[in-house]
């Protein structure tokens, strides 16, 4: 499932990205044409006045321990600051040159570089980021004071000069101000440019886009999705349904309407919890389905007409002659820039190329390929030679050598310096094979391990991409070195000969396993126990007041019914107690041949069934060792 296809929730969570936009100074200049700033405030009043000019805030200024607590949009929208946001809950105010960074949950404020704490720290309340006003503002050369005959907070300033340095109040101007339309012209679509929205968030490959507004609650999503088929009307209705319907909204209106030629399928809803509506429109045009979608505060249907000509405006096309369009593409001669700033990590992937959004570090699949990235801290005298040593030791370990072909090692330029690279083929059926790049670069007190892996069968096509990826990755190494601690890289420090001792009081055992096992179930109190690793897993089943050779006979019967073949039947003592082992070969889900390996003992009348499932690729003499020692080393109370 493609890692962009959002669900309804993304309107919720707009607060937080459009921290992370940028909002140009000229959006707000009507506040002032001197340059001069005055905001005029109350707590616990949602009343707030800018230049004069009285405005609504969703939540209201508030004080606590002495400290007065205000929307950052107000702080904004006042005085032209720029912002941006890392890791959802690291905000960077820019006014001039100056530069403020408060976190989210933290009492310590940066300003231009220095420390400095607070009373309260930021929080976010009803959708509303809400921040300390007078560290800020006197950051920014403004003052506060208190309106004794209003009893209004009152901050006095100086509206943001424009990036070129120019006095007398001027604002950023948009450079793409006069803009009467947006599209995407790799996506080819077109629309009006949406009315007092800012653009919030862009996927990297830009399938999905949304602008919106935290003041009004207003939103407006474009997004696409290659289809294969021709869809008809209940199916494009039913991707409306499965792909961005929440939980809480209710259909009120479903229909096809017809806009600038086309057949539309529009679906209307409303929330039953959060107070909003939400209009769904999307068209099929050749193998692209195009959504468009509106989302606003408010119960009654009307809510939405102020968004009808703006959705109406929505084509699945563009047209790069027309001067009015604003062109936000992510994609430029076929390929997608992607910057990933937390990473420091920027480098370009061809179209068709989506982030994985279960990975902790940047990673992105295709049909074909695979790319991920990681930072760790070199350890001691650690070399580039030594780490390759432990991952080629490590693919050795892990699969049989007749899984492994091509095996080599090399090394390659990148624009931060000389990498090692170890490629080899693997597979795991020795139908399909897949080849695999890890490219690893030192810098300074940093490891930065690359993996590029792409389908065998493409050859050359897929090495051309590999070396053409390479050399578009740029690493920020000098903000890593200013901002990463110590980073352990648990793959490389992993010592697979570590043990944990685990006990069942209640069947009376107790037995060691590998430490870097994952458990999933984990009471070994209960009946079901459960633990994996990369290439397989382990299962404890508990069966009692049942002898170990009525339950072996049994699963061995249930087994040769499937169709296997069961091999490799023996019994060894551990202790005391008999213990019965046996084999089968299996497929997994996935259509891999797997062995399954049983054992079974029994312990006060109960009997212990242990399932071991391991790739056939992967069921190398260590792996099975391990297996057989985890069973040996259990011990009845």
């Amino acid at each position: 499932m493609r890692a962009f296809r959002m669900k309804r929730f993304v309107f919720m969570l707009l607060a937080v990205f459009l921290v992370a936009t940028i909002v140009p100074a000229a959006a707000f200049a009507a506040y002032s044409t001197s340059g001069a700033v005055e905001v005029r405030l109350k707590t616990n009043s949602t009343s707030v006045t800018i230049n004069g000019k009285q405005s609504t805030v969703l939540t209201a200024p508030f004080e606590k321990s002495g400290t007065t607590m205000v929307p950052l949009s107000v702080i904004t929208k006042a005085f032209g600051a720029k912002l941006k946001l890392q890791d959802n809950k690291i905000i960077t105010l820019t006014y001039n040159d100056k530069t403020v960074v408060v976190t989210i949950g933290s009492k310590t404020v940066k300003v231009n570089g220095k420390d400095q704490t607070v009373a309260v720290a930021p929080v976010i309340i009803k959708s509303t980021t809400m921040v300390p006003v007078r560290v800020i503002v006197e950051a920014f050369g403004a003052k506060i004071g208190r309106d004794k005959k209003t009893n209004e907070i009152v901050v006095t300033g100086a509206l943001a000069q424009s990036g070129s340095g120019n006095s007398g109040g001027s604002t950023n101007i948009d450079p793409d101000y006069g803009k009467t339309k947006v599209g995407d012209s790799y996506l080819g679509w077109t629309m009006n440019y949406p009315p007092g929205l800012v653009l919030a968030n862009q996927s990297d490959d830009g399938t999905f886009v949304i602008w919106g507004n935290t003041t009004s609650q207003s939103s407006v999503i474009v997004s696409t999705e290659k289809v294969t088929d021709v869809l008809s009307s209940d199916e494009i209705r039913d991707k409306i349904t499965t792909s961005w319907l929440g939980d809480d909204e209710v259909v009120i209106d479903k229909r096809t309407i017809t806009v600038n030629g086309l057949n539309f399928e529009k679906m209307v809803t409303r929330t039953t919890k959060r107070g909003m509506l939400f209009e769904y429109r999307a068209v099929q045009k050749g193998e692209t389905l195009y959504y468009v979608m509106g989302g606003v505060a408010g119960s009654e249907k009307t809510a939405l007409d102020p968004y009808q000509s703006l959705l109406d405006s929505f084509v699945p096309s563009f047209d790069k002659a027309n001067k009015a369009v604003k062109d936000i593409t992510k994609v430029v001669d076929g390929l997608m820039s992607i910057n990933d700033k937390d990473f420091g990590l920027s480098l370009k992937l061809p179209a068709g190329w989506y982030r994985d959004s279960d990975s902790t570090n940047p990673s992105f699949v295709s049909e074909n390929g695979y790319f991920s990235f990681s930072i760790s801290s070199v350890q001691g005298q650690d070399t580039a030679e030594q780490w390759l040593a432990r991952r080629q030791q490590l693919v050795h370990e892990d699969f049989l050598s007749n899984y492994i072909r091509n095996e080599k090692t090399s090394s390659i330029t990148l624009k931060d310096g000389n990498a090692l690279v170890l490629s080899y083929d693997f597979s795991y059926d020795q139908k399909t094979w897949y080849t695999a790049n890890e490219v690893l670069l030192i810098v300074g007190n940093y490891r930065y391990a690359i993996d590029f892996n792409y389908d065998s069968k493409t050859g050359a096509q897929g090495e051309a991409l590999f070396k053409s990826t390479m050399a578009t990755i740029d690493i920020d190494t000098a903000y890593v070195q200013a901002n990463y601690g110590q980073i352990e890289d648990d793959m490389d420090n992993v010592d697979r000969t570590n043990l944990i001792t685990k006990t069942s009081s209640k069947y009376g055992y107790s037995i060691n396993l590998p430490a870097y096992w994952l458990g999933v179930d984990t009471d070994f109190n209960q009946e079901s126990v459960t633990y994996v690793d990369n290439f397989g897993h382990m299962i404890i089943q508990a069966i009692e007041d049942t002898d170990a050779a009525t339950v072996s006979r049994a699963v061995q019967q249930s087994l040769q019914k499937e169709g296997l073949t069961v091999s490799g039947n023996t019994s060894f003592y551990v202790g005391n107690a008999t213990v019965i082992k046996y084999s089968v070969e299996d497929v997994s889900s996935e259509g891999l041949p797997t062995t399954e390996i049983f054992y079974f003992v029994q312990s006060k009348g109960n009997t212990l069934m242990f399932m071991f499932g391991v790739n056939e690729a992967n069921a190398t003499p260590s792996a099975l060792d391990r297996i057989d020692s985890v069973v040996k080393s259990i011990k009845f109370s």
